[in-house]
């Protein structure tokens, strides 16, 4: 439970997002290995076959210098035979980016990566925040060549590119802390243009409390279904809404999120939505 103002003003600040990450590439490339070392920091030098889809969770707390971000990467380990489509297409919907993988050691999975991973992705999810990881560094002799075939790569699928070892660790969390700068950088842009302080107006207001919301459920579907529920229970007029229907809303998403997401996360976000109504009548 929050008692102290201290902490209640820093969560003030402060915003969770959870953020589905898929990891692509060949199969025996590594790519369980690498998610395996940097979720829990275990590495396994025997293969096996993923079937299907697998996924590992792992939460990071970013503290910028006006706010703290604490974001949940879903990080889904596709299977890697290309036969299997449906499947991989099932793993691929809603991912917000995208890890391609290849190993250094087999030069025909780099070549893979913008041949048929990255389209893959292109054709599902469009424009997500993508890196390129070659992997099993380790094992490689030349390695300013391996570079080189991988830089080639990357500037195809305009992204940052990493040479990793799932083995001894190296440049692993570098390259997973890679992506997850890159969805905070456009989680933060987004926000900045469903939320323009300057021409805040209750409906803009509204508006954005109904993004953020599905965004915290991180499903659009029940989100809406919720909304939709919670508007009529509060009598909520879309067209022309009040501030006191908007509070009360704000109140009845609160008991959604505390069954979903948690207590303290959902004392967060109506606190948040709360100060935000609040700054309507006292702008600047």
């Amino acid at each position: 439970m929050l008692r102290r103002r201290g902490d209640i003003l820093s969560l003030l600040n402060s915003k969770h997002i959870t953020k589905k990450v898929v990891l692509l590439g060949d199969s025996a490339v590594g790519k369980t290995s690498l998610v395996r070392k940097y979720v829990i920091d275990v590495f396994d030098d025997k293969y096996l076959a993923t079937i299907g889809t697998k996924v590992l969770k792992k939460e990071i707390e970013y503290k910028l210098p006006t706010r703290t971000i604490f974001l949940t990467l879903m990080i889904w380990d596709i299977l890697g035979q290309k036969d299997y489509k449906s499947v991989r297409t099932s793993g691929l919907r809603g991912a917000d980016a995208a890890i391609l993988v290849g190993d250094l050691t087999r030069p025909e999975t780099i070549s893979s990566i913008s041949e048929f991973w990255y389209p893959e992705v292109e054709s599902l999810e469009g424009d997500v925040p993508k890196i390129v990881i070659g992997n099993k560094l380790d094992l490689v002799s030349d390695i300013e060549q391996a570079r080189s075939a991988l830089q080639l790569v990357a500037s195809e699928v305009d992204g940052p590119f990493f040479l990793c070892s799932a083995k001894t660790g190296e440049n692993v969390e570098r390259a997973f802390l890679s992506v997850a700068e890159l969805l905070i950088g456009k989680a933060s842009e987004e926000a900045e243009e469903k939320l323009d302080d300057k021409t805040l107006t209750l409906t803009r207001a509204l508006d954005y409390i109904m993004s953020d919301f599905c965004d915290q459920l991180s499903d659009l579907g029940k989100g809406m279904e919720s909304l939709e529920k919670v508007f009529t229970k509060a009598k909520v007029d879309i067209s022309s809404p009040t501030k006191e229907s908007l509070f009360e809303v704000i109140e009845l998403l609160s008991e959604i999120e505390k069954d979903r997401l948690g207590r303290e996360v959902a004392e967060v976000n109506k606190l948040r939505r709360w100060k935000m109504l609040e700054e309507l009548e006292h702008p600047g």
